[in-house]
């Protein structure tokens, strides 16, 4: 019987062994899309991949926060509420407004579309759709600085620019009045309601998240 000698059979086994396992570091693991059997897992390996992405290619990391703003109901409730904000951050999308936390921003990581956006028959931009990012605008006044290769925005930006191609790589045939290329699509901020107390038969603890 033919014996394969063993660092060809690591190769060949479809489940890594050990995070050492060196095609983690390989570009084609680095960009691919990746699968998870629950959002949790979900969010902690997007937040590794991301730092990831970033260190292989020496890009900076910009972190934005969500902005969560306490409706006037809910704090004459519970005056309390305006001191948790920094605990909101980290939680599930879906128990606040479907919208993240903190968003990573990394010049040309590979980002999915979480809602339809464009549904035009020339761009199609629906929910899974992969672009990669490629430059944002910051908000007025924003004072944050890079330490350490980090930055954490203190205000929202205006937008962010996400470019789009085909799937091999080509330009796509759109373009956005005063873009400067094919492809980039604005992602602009938005608003979402959620409730703290949402088990209750009367929730009143209202959030609105902006991200």
């Amino acid at each position: 019987m033919f014996n394969m000698p063993r660092d060809a059979s690591r190769e060949r086994a479809c489940v890594a062994s050990s995070a050492a396992d060196r095609r983690f570091l390989a570009p084609a693991f680095i960009d691919c899309p990746a699968v998870f059997a629950n959002n949790d897992i979900k969010y902690e390996t997007n937040k590794l991949r991301a730092r990831m992405y970033a260190t292989k290619r020496n890009e900076a990391i910009t972190y934005c926060p969500a902005k969560d703003t306490v409706t006037p109901e809910a704090l004459k409730e519970r005056p309390d509420l305006p001191a948790q904000k920094l605990t909101w951050l980290q939680r599930h999308d879906r128990e606040s407004g479907d919208l993240y936390g903190i968003v990573t921003l990394i010049k040309g990581m590979p980002v999915a579309l979480t809602h339809h956006i464009d549904r035009s028959p020339d761009k199609q931009l629906l929910r899974g759709k992969i672009g990669k990012i490629h430059s944002w605008i910051l908000g007025e006044q924003e004072s944050s600085v890079y330490e350490g290769g980090v930055r954490i925005l203190k205000k929202m930006p205006k937008l962010v620019l996400v470019k789009f191609e085909n799937a091999d790589g080509t330009q796509l045939p759109w373009q956005l009045p005063g873009l400067g290329e094919p492809g980039l699509y604005p992602i602009v901020p938005k608003k979402s309601s959620w409730f703290l107390d949402k088990g209750r038969v009367h929730p009143g603890l209202k959030i609105v998240r902006r991200q």
